[in-house]
């Protein structure tokens, strides 16, 4: 590793930690005000400035951009058919004169502000989902009087469930690959994959039941984490989420 790739993991970290040690709250303020703030803006250039923010909270958190990667790939597949179908059917003047397909000048320009805008808000969310821990999100559920409890077995089961289901989904693509990738042999695969999910789950279920008050204790433990927040990183996490409001109402004045 190069001298300048270990300095920016170093501060990579440094970063990652300060975030972690601030109140759980303020995370869900701060990333909330950054998905609002997104999806709310019809600004270009606070949309572009909003990517970058997104962007940059990915690189640190993910530890090199894994996640933004990945991401990248799906945008893709929303990105290119908005742009074309905006270039090719919006009205207006033609981007080049005599071209044998119309694409109007118009059309870039909208194509290119919903999907700017769509990234944007795609990669926020992202951040937004990022910033607390699984176990912070069900604990963080765990607090909302009221309804809060409904939820709280249904993320366990998600966060224990999801794993192994996606081995199963593998395995079975596995060996439906194995086979030559014959459609007659596709609903099989499906099938036993489905199956076996549902005896994956009903086995979490079961699993759960048994170890409820256990794994309702460490939610709850999790969820009083707040007292031992860093007072100096919750602040700083409530300014910056204020910073980025001041941003989207000074692009509307």
């Amino acid at each position: 590793m190069r001298f300048h790739d270990c300095i920016a993991a170093i501060v990579s970290g440094q970063i990652t930690d300060a975030i972690a040690r601030a109140a759980p709250l303020s995370r869900v303020v701060l990333g909330l005000s950054l998905l609002l703030t997104t999806a709310l803006n019809n600004i270009f250039y606070i949309a572009a400035i909003q990517l970058l923010i997104s962007v940059s909270f990915l690189i640190i958190i993910t530890s090199g951009g894994r996640l933004l990667k990945e991401s990248a790939r799906l945008l893709c597949w929303l990105v290119i058919p908005i742009l074309l179908l905006h270039a090719l059917f919006t009205p207006g003047e033609l981007l080049v004169k005599g071209m044998t397909i119309p694409v109007s000048i118009e059309g870039v320009q909208l194509g290119g502000w919903f999907a700017l805008h769509l990234i944007a808000i795609f990669l926020s969310a992202l951040v937004f989902s990022r910033l607390l821990g699984k176990d912070e999100w069900v604990g963080f559920l765990l607090r909302i009087p009221g309804w809060g409890e409904r939820f709280v077995p249904y993320a366990l089961l998600l966060n224990s469930g999801l794993k192994k289901n996606r081995e199963i989904v593998r395995r079975e693509y596995s060996n439906w690959d194995a086979c030559g990738k014959k459609l007659r042999q596709l609903p099989i695969h499906i099938t036993i994959a489905l199956a076996d999910t549902l005896n994956e789950n009903k086995k979490n279920a079961s699993e759960l039941w048994h170890d409820w008050d256990q794994r309702v204790l460490s939610i709850s433990d999790v969820s009083q984490s707040v007292k031992q927040a860093a007072p100096m990183v919750t602040a700083a996490a409530v300014f910056a989420a204020a910073l980025l409001w001041a941003i989207y109402l000074a692009g509307r004045v």
